[in-house]
């Protein structure tokens, strides 16, 4: 499966990535105006998101891409599911939320194929010193108890890759094209 992995920040390749793909997951810190390459085709291909903690609120809606916080939905006979926003880390602002909100939010949510995160899991590609972009040790246990198959989140640079626990972990910052074999 080609999915078109988008988060952050604009890419002006976005329209020629979005014709290679086959399925868009976008994970957070865009705009409407961020989607304006592909606005007039999203209805043409599977589009699914979650917000990060930069985000206006309903711009997936409007675009007609399935926000997937604290939802199932399956797709290619795989489950995917999300979580927004980051760890709380300052007053106002898009979706962030405490350790206490994703222990009870994340605490009878079922396992998914397919994760889609804003932040990384705690200690999977955090930036070292840096509190902001610290992942959750909630949303962590969540992948212990639960195992995803994927997650595919932003909320930091650089566009990286890592295996835990037999998870493959994709971070994007921009957008890429990425090649996963389900079975």
């Amino acid at each position: 499966m080609r999915i078109l992995h988008y988060s952050d920040h604009n890419d002006d390749s976005l329209n020629d990535l979005f014709q290679q793909a086959d399925v868009l997951f976008s994970t957070g810190d865009l705009s409407f105006f961020d989607f304006s390459a592909i606005e007039s085709q999203l209805s043409q291909k599977p589009s699914f998101g979650v917000y990060g903690n930069h985000d206006a609120p309903e711009y997936l809606e409007r675009l007609g891409i399935q926000n997937v916080h604290l939802k199932i939905v399956e797709f290619n006979g795989l489950k995917i599911g999300g979580y927004q926003g980051c760890p709380r880390y300052k007053d106002g602002g898009g979706p962030q939320f405490t350790e206490e909100e994703a222990i009870r939010d994340l605490a009878n949510f079922p396992p998914v194929d397919i994760l889609l995160l804003h932040a990384a899991p705690r200690g999977l590609l955090d930036t070292p010193g840096d509190p902001v972009h610290t992942g959750s040790q909630a949303v962590r246990d969540y992948v212990d108890r639960t195992k995803p198959k994927f997650i595919f989140c932003g909320h930091d640079s650089p566009s990286q890759e890592l295996e835990y626990n037999g998870t493959k972990i994709y971070r994007t910052d921009k957008a890429r094209i990425l090649d996963i074999f389900t079975t």
